[in-house]
């Protein structure tokens, strides 16, 4: 009839009123049986208290596709070709909505419900679905009571009269007979089959909800659920036990759940409803529809659950949908097309309300994902390094993927997504040019390793900032030396004798003669990184002694790869470079950039140096604070467990990404606490229709945030676009054949 003054209680036709409740759910993914069986209980002590109240309740999960929409500016023709193919694949998304309804003839049950609700249902974040707080703005419960009317649950629909008959649009509902089907013009065409179930088999669980939910198509599932009185219910249920007791015609097996039932029921623990259990199908076409109804029949059918398609009866289940209070009836659901009388515990187990991550659609980054990926579920996940948008906060990653898992790919694609925000930089410090065409056709920069010219002591002014960067520089290059008193002092020496010098005089070779004593073990450790007064060369000696700094004009760009072959294939040589080229970008992104990110392939090797494994974790823990996201990829977790710091590196990441390796142990994944649902994946046992797929794992132990979701990282579906993501020695000379016979113009004709 109306939404009453309070913004939150429905009055209806006959005086009795309701109220709704949204549910975001939980995730189960992170969850262990004993966890998920506590949630059990606890939603079947929430409904118990709800029946004591003599509360009529409909519990529906809605799944509606909505649109998705955000702006995005690329540096690329390259980037903005993807970037368009990605949004033509995401334009809509299908989203699942749980909600909880109560109906009662006085508002005092249902100013209780609102109580017992926020106590014991905390798990699934419930929210009291409320109207808008000004006319003509989009109003949730005008939009939530118009779904129950025509199917049409609108997020955009304003309350625009107190009345509800003047707020809801007409829908001209129309029920065919004969088959059943409802069709509803809103102002399109929609047309609806109602599936009821008419005998549950002898257990039930969230998972057929979930699976149902789960095909391609607009579902709802809505269970009616009216509270038996527990002496009327003691009563019945008392002459069905002798009837079922009898010699003749008793049913032993039956008589025996019926004094359970009495059992509980006199013990006052549980409480019985007479329910009413059914799926509507919608589509915009009769073969849509009749290719969504077979899905869902096929699902209850393989899980020995025994339905029925409504024909004549469909106009009567539509309805029982509305909130009602059955009055002066002896026994509840008689109004029920197809009555069932369950437990609290067996609604509870039916209705898990998972909720399946969606990622993040904002970051400090900027007002977007990086990118959109579907579930197995077809939902949209909006892809964000960090796990929460405020300045500083973390997003540290950790890769882990077997040699050919399409590890560069993947992240090239999310590299490439960050393009997007204007002053975000990615650093990606490339294995064998594996990224080297990708970099270069999405309009990066790709540095070959030999053509670097570093200067690590080329830093500026001597200030302690700047000290402290030419020490760390120092220690990386003394690998795992240990340092006496004696050595450390010479360390501050060799500090400052750097800043007497103005650069080009200022290098490594320039000080090494007067900052470590001859014959000293200290002065053997640098003698291979310099050229000695004698003109002796040492092993690296061409590595850092330019005369000036190259990277300073080299980082502004939106993306840098430098060839790491070298580097990451000597465990000598790397972490001295990498430490070097982290700490330029670092005082490049605190100068200029908006945000910015590392990403290291194959870093193993690097962590077998003591210098790296100490910048390393000092990159995870203080780079956030510049804004900064830092990213290290392995084949197999077993490599980070042997640096010996994973867990400091676990505990400072935000996402972690798994692509499955069959030929990883089970144990090298314990340090993740992952469950048995995910390690079956990781370990590529889980069977999926798709050879593509990602598990992101999404965790801060400062929030309590924990998320994690498989995702479908197949690229094909962007069509032509997928000519810019290729790998490898072919790619690579192509990309040079093309440079060198186009000119500047060669990405015109990729």
């Amino acid at each position: 009839d109306a939404i009453e003054p309070d913004g939150l209680t429905i009055r209806l036709k006959d005086g009795s009123f309701a109220r709704v409740w949204s549910m975001r759910g939980t995730s189960y993914d992170a969850k262990v049986e004993r966890e998920q069986h506590t949630l059990l209980l606890g939603r079947a002590s929430l409904l118990h208290e709800l029946g004591k109240k003599g509360l009529s309740l409909r519990l529906f999960a809605v799944k509606r596709k909505r649109p998705i929409t955000y702006e995005a500016h690329w540096p690329a023709r390259a980037l903005g070709e993807i970037g368009e193919a990605e949004a033509a694949l995401f334009k809509s998304s299908y989203f699942v909505d749980w909600y909880l309804m109560a109906a009662s003839a006085s508002m005092q049950p249902l100013i209780d419900a609102e109580q017992i609700i926020a106590a014991q249902a905390g798990d699934y974040a419930p929210e009291a679905v409320a109207k808008a707080a000004r006319d003509g703005e989009a109003c949730p419960l005008t939009g939530f009571l118009n779904g129950l009317i025509s199917g049409d649950y609108r997020r955009d629909l304003p309350s625009v009269s107190a009345s509800l008959s003047g707020a809801l649009p007409g829908a001209d509902l129309h029920c065919d007979r004969g088959s059943g089907v409802i069709t509803a013009h809103v102002p399109e065409k929609q047309l609806h089959r109602v599936i009821g179930v008419i005998a549950w088999p002898e257990t039930v669980s969230g998972r057929l909800v979930g699976d149902i939910l789960a095909l391609p198509g607009d579902i709802e599932v809505a269970q009616i659920c009216e509270p038996w009185d527990r002496d009327k219910a003691l009563l019945i249920y008392k002459r069905k036990q002798q009837a079922l007791s009898g010699s003749f015609f008793g049913n032993p097996a039956a008589a025996g759940e019926t004094e359970v039932i009495l059992s509980l029921l006199s013990e006052g623990t549980s409480t019985l409803f007479a329910t009413e259990f059914q799926i509507i199908a919608r589509a915009e076409t009769e073969a849509e529809l009749t290719r969504l109804t077979r899905g869902i029949c096929e699902l209850l059918g393989h899980a020995r659950v025994l339905y029925r398609v409504q024909t004549k009866g469909a106009p009567v289940c539509w309805m029982n949908r509305l909130p009602s209070v059955p009055r002066g009836k002896l026994m509840p659901g008689t109004r029920l097309m197809l009555p069932l009388d369950l437990r609290d515990e067996n609604i509870a187990a039916l209705w898990a309300m998972p909720h399946s991550a969606q990622g993040l659609t904002s970051s400090q980054f900027g007002p977007a994902p990086v990118r959109y990926f579907r579930t197995p579920t077809g939902q949209a996940y909006a892809f964000q390094f960090h796990v929460e948008d405020k300045p500083q906060a973390r997003g540290n990653y950790l890769v882990f993927a077997p040699t050919g898992g399409g590890k560069s790919t993947l992240m090239m694609h999310l590299l490439g997504g960050l393009a997007k925000f204007e002053g975000v930089r990615s650093y990606i410090f490339d294995s064998k040019e594996g990224a080297r065409f990708m970099v270069e056709a999405m309009g990066g920069l790709y540095q070959s390793y030999d053509r670097l010219a570093l200067n690590p002591l080329d830093v500026g002014e001597d200030t302690p900032a700047n000290r402290q960067r030419v020490y760390h520089i120092l220690r990386a290059l003394a690998g795992d030396h240990k340092l006496s008193p004696e050595e450390e002092a010479a360390f501050s020496h060799a500090l400052d004798l750097t800043f007497q010098l103005e650069p080009p005089e200022r290098t490594l070779s320039a000080i090494y003669g007067f900052a470590f004593a001859k014959r000293s073990a200290l002065r053997q450790v640098f003698a291979k990184w310099v050229i000695d007064d004698k003109g002796n060369k040492g092993l690296h000696s061409h590595v850092f002694n330019a005369p000036h700094d190259s990277l300073g004009g080299l980082l502004d760009h939106y993306m840098v790869a430098i060839n790491m072959n070298e580097a990451l294939s000597d465990p000598e040589l790397g972490p001295p470079v990498v430490t070097h080229m982290a700490a330029a970008i670092g005082q490049s992104a605190a100068k200029s950039a908006k945000g910015f990110t590392i990403f290291i392939d194959e870093a193993a090797k690097l962590l077998q140096n003591e210098g790296f494994r100490a910048l390393a974790a000092e990159m995870f823990r203080e780079y956030r604070k510049l804004n900064g996201a830092v990213g290290l990829a392995f084949q197999d977790p077993a490599a980070l467990l042997r640096s010996g710091m994973a867990e400091a590196f676990i505990e400072n990441t935000a996402t972690f990404i798994f692509l499955p390796n069959a030929q990883a142990t089970a144990e090298s994944f314990e340090p993740f606490n992952l469950n048995d649902e995910q390690m079956s994946f990781v370990l590529g046992r889980a069977s999926t229709r798709r050879e593509r797929r990602a598990l992101i794992v999404k965790r801060d132990a400062a929030s309590g945030f924990d998320e994690s979701a498989i995702i479908d990282v197949d690229l094909s579906p962007l069509g032509q676009s997928l000519r810019f993501y290729r790998a490898g020695t072919d790619a690579n000379k192509h990309l040079q054949d093309l440079q060198a016979t186009w000119g500047e113009t060669w990405a015109e004709h990729l």
